[in-house]
């Protein structure tokens, strides 16, 4: 008897790798537009800083600005120098990453090397940097944190600094390989060498600025309008209350009041010290003692009651 139920069995093993290697390669993530302006701007300083280290044309262009995994960036194979970049304002990590081609001739340009008469090591990238080349890496990417720092001014205040250098990406995981991240890819040419400079950052690192990175442009303001604002503030206090002067109140029995005939007197339970309570709406705004001022009846505010309902109000609440 065929009761349509498909069970674990019937499915291949091939259609299982291919549902989970989509669910692996699935990436939820927002867009981040300011991003994009952070690492142009990051581009250009970057153009003017390396002709002032090595004295030469170097040439920096953004390519793209990627959403994809922390692992994608661990499991490649090319031959590069990784930096550990901290944030302290964000208590948080990111990754720049430089080709070691890249490095190696910055290092030979900074050590007196003629732009067309660079090292043969220089092509492949694939020998380990000496402890110098090191030192002049770390000098690189101080640059290049200092300058990123400065593109970010525009979206947040901050400053990054150089934890440590690794060559062996593994080293450098600072983020789970699932993580989201963006993968900032910026191109380098030096004297005829090119390469990746590439900014990793996992998203939960750009978590406490994520609301700025989301406007559209520089300046815009999430949620907030000053022009509206301003113009309601204005038509607030230009609005015309009218108040209700309530002298005393007291009760009464309903056939006392049908009793009462034209030329009987009412007697209050009040006195000159009685307070006046002044109301809007029916709600009660100010409350004070009754006097004269310029031959009129006037009431002095000694209590706003309406604030005193408010911090009530507020207090039950917490």
């Amino acid at each position: 008897m065929n009761t349509g139920i498909t069970t674990d069995e019937t499915v291949s093993p091939d259609a299982a790798n291919v549902m989970k290697r989509l669910a692996e390669t699935a990436i939820s993530h927002e867009r981040l537009p300011m991003l994009d302006i952070v690492f142009d701007k990051l581009s250009r300083m970057l153009t003017e800083s390396f002709l002032h280290l090595v004295s030469t044309d170097v040439q920096v262009s953004l390519n793209d600005v990627d959403y994809t995994r922390f692992g994608d960036f661990i499991s490649a194979d090319a031959p590069r120098i990784i930096a550990v970049v901290r944030a302290e304002e964000w208590d948080n990590s990111f990754i720049i990453a430089i080709d070691t081609r890249l490095i190696f001739a910055l290092s030979e340009m900074l050590m007196g090397g003629a732009p067309g008469n660079l090292d043969k090591d220089v092509g492949d990238g694939a020998r380990t940097p000496t402890n110098i080349e090191m030192q002049i890496a770390k000098r690189i990417f101080t640059t290049v944190a200092e300058r990123l720092g400065d593109a970010f001014a525009s979206v947040a205040k901050v400053e990054f600094a150089i934890e440590r250098l690794e060559l062996n990406p593994q080293f450098a995981a600072i983020a789970r390989l699932t993580s989201a991240a963006i993968d900032g890819d910026l191109s380098l040419s030096v004297a005829g060498v090119e390469g990746a400079l590439k900014v990793i950052f996992p998203y939960t690192t750009l978590e406490p600025l994520k609301s700025s990175l989301q406007q559209m442009f520089v300046g815009e303001r999430i949620g907030r309008d000053t022009t509206w604002e301003n113009h309601f503030e204005r038509a607030v206090m230009n609005t015309e209350l009218t108040f209700e002067a309530i002298l005393h109140q007291q009760n009464a029995a309903l056939n006392e009041i049908l009793n009462w005939k034209p030329g009987d007197t009412i007697t209050f339970d009040a006195s000159a010290e009685s307070e006046v309570r002044l109301l809007c709406d029916g709600l009660e705004f100010f409350r004070g003692p009754m006097g004269r001022k310029n031959g009129r009846i006037a009431a002095q505010i000694e209590h706003m009651t309406m604030s005193e309902q408010a911090g009530e109000a507020e207090s039950e609440r917490a």
